[in-house]
This record gives structure tokens, sequence and C-alpha cells, in this order.
């Protein structure tokens, strides 16, 4: 999140590993990064983690200062280790979608399991849209401790729409 100290959620046990495919590129798995710490806590998965080959958009406003773009048939995967006692998520993934045709559909599923189809949105015109971001709720899941997988992909549309983040924050 913009403005706060780096580790600021570092209460979160993750190992974070991603796998992304960015508008007709080729897959290039990621090295994992790891923050390790007790309790059910936010999640934060930056999309252009591990992104090194990849097609990556600078964003000034993204908050990594980066996007991943998913075309049709796309799709971005992340690993993540959840430590603790099962816990509820919701899960929201925050994207940038220029004014310029059909909006994309995004599937996003957790451990192979799809928790939410939804229709992006414009997150402005086809200039300012893509540094103006949204961000929309993608589903939820009780998490049991151990490694997980998230994923989203993109069907149809206009031809792209760019991932700044996914992020699971514990229900109470």
């Amino acid at each position: 999140m913009r403005g706060e100290q780096p580790g600021a959620h570092a209460l979160v046990a993750i190992s974070i590993a991603m796998t992304l495919t960015a508008c007709s590129r080729a897959s290039f798995p990621a090295a994992p990064t790891a923050v390790v710490a007790p309790g059910p806590e936010m999640v934060h998965l930056e999309a252009e983690l591990g992104s090194s080959p990849l097609d990556i958009r600078k964003r000034l406003r993204a908050s990594g200062g980066m996007t991943v773009p998913l075309a049709p048939g796309e799709r971005l995967s992340g690993l993540f280790d959840v430590r603790g006692s099962q816990t509820p998520y919701g899960v929201a993934v925050t994207y940038a979608n220029g004014q310029e045709g059909a909006n994309e559909t995004l599937h996003v599923s957790l451990d192979g399991v799809r928790i939410r189809t939804f229709v992006d949105r414009d997150s402005g015109d086809a200039v300012e849209g893509w540094e103006t971001f949204v961000t929309d709720p993608a589903g939820s899941a009780s998490l049991e401790p151990g490694r997980h997988t998230i994923a989203i992909e993109s069907e149809g549309g206009d031809g792209c729409v760019e991932i700044d983040f996914i992020r699971l924050v514990p229900i109470n």
C-alpha cells in the first residue's frame, strides 16, 4: 500500500513465487520471496514479482510502480504459504483497464477451484485509464495452513487488462 513502511504487514507468513504470462509472451517462473511470521494477516502479491523477462508496464500510480498486462487466454498465478489456523480470506484484484473496447472476463481460482468470475471495469479513458486503478472483490475462501496457489485468467475483451496486485485479507 502506498505510504506504508516496508514490512508494515510483516505479520504474514508468505512464500511467494509468481508465474506470469504477459500479453502473448512466454511464461517464466520467478524465484520465491519469503516473509515469515505468525498469525493470519493480509497477503499482498505484487503482479510484477519475478518478472524480469516479461512484458512489464511502468505505471507511476501502481503500488509497485509496475503492472503485468494479461491478454485473453493468459494467466497470472502465485504461490503463498499461510501459517497459523484455518482462516477465511476475502480476495481482491487491483488493476487498470483503459476504455478502448469490450471488457475482459477475469476468472480467479484458489488452489485450482474457481472462486469468482467477473467482467473487469474501465478505469478511465484510453490514456489516463492505464494510470488509474480500481479494485474489485474476487471471491473468498477458507484457507488452512500450508501452501496455496492463486491464479487470474483473462478471457475475451479488447486485448489487455493490467494487473497491479492481488490481496487476500482475513475475514473476521
